[in-house]
């Protein structure tokens, strides 16, 4: 795991699904094998998931987010998650990201209960658009990313971060809506 350090990945604070889709491009990019990644994207019908060890919150307080997006990439036969907004380390194996990043689920009201949309890395880096509408009176216009908003190339339909949020969407990208003990 040493061939990876945090600070080599593109990073703007509040946009995980931006940061993510960059990631997924960089390892595209250093030859890795993007059916090998998949984009998780953690929400709930309330839009209200409790993270823990997340670089917002202070340490050792949990966080709730109306959304998280991280990368999950299959190298060397291990499982790996990439979150660039994590205290954990970088990238940190699944089940001890998942453990030290999620609550017992069954200890908390259902409404923060966390479920995840599965998207393929490939289609996630074809696909996605977001026009940061989102982030908008949130934070001055000033802290959003400094390149051009992410958007599919012509002719390939956008899947927008909204429809990437709705648990209840059906989206014709592969994807598939989980909840937090089937993943």
């Amino acid at each position: 795991m040493s061939e990876f350090r945090r600070d080599e990945f593109r990073y703007t604070a509040y946009f995980c699904e931006e940061n993510v889709w960059w990631a997924v491009r960089e390892l595209s990019d250093r030859g890795f094998d993007t059916t090998c990644m998949q984009v998780l994207l953690f929400t709930n019908p309330s839009q209200s998931v409790v993270l823990l060890n997340q670089l917002a919150a202070n340490e050792g307080l949990p966080v709730a987010w109306d959304y998280h997006v991280v990368l999950q990439a299959r190298i060397d036969a291990s499982a790996l998650i990439f979150d660039l907004d994590s205290r954990l380390d970088f990238p940190t194996p699944l089940h001890a990201y998942l453990r030290n990043t999620f609550p017992d689920q069954a200890e908390l009201p259902e409404h923060y209960r966390a479920w995840v949309r599965v998207i393929p890395a490939q289609s996630y880096l074809e696909h996605f658009f977001s026009d940061r509408s989102h982030m908008l009176g949130l934070m001055p216009t000033s802290e959003f990313p400094d390149y051009p908003i992410i958007r599919p190339a012509t002719g390939i339909d956008a899947i927008s971060l909204d429809a990437y949020r709705d648990l209840h969407a059906d989206l014709a990208d592969g994807s598939c809506v989980l909840t937090l003990a089937a993943l």
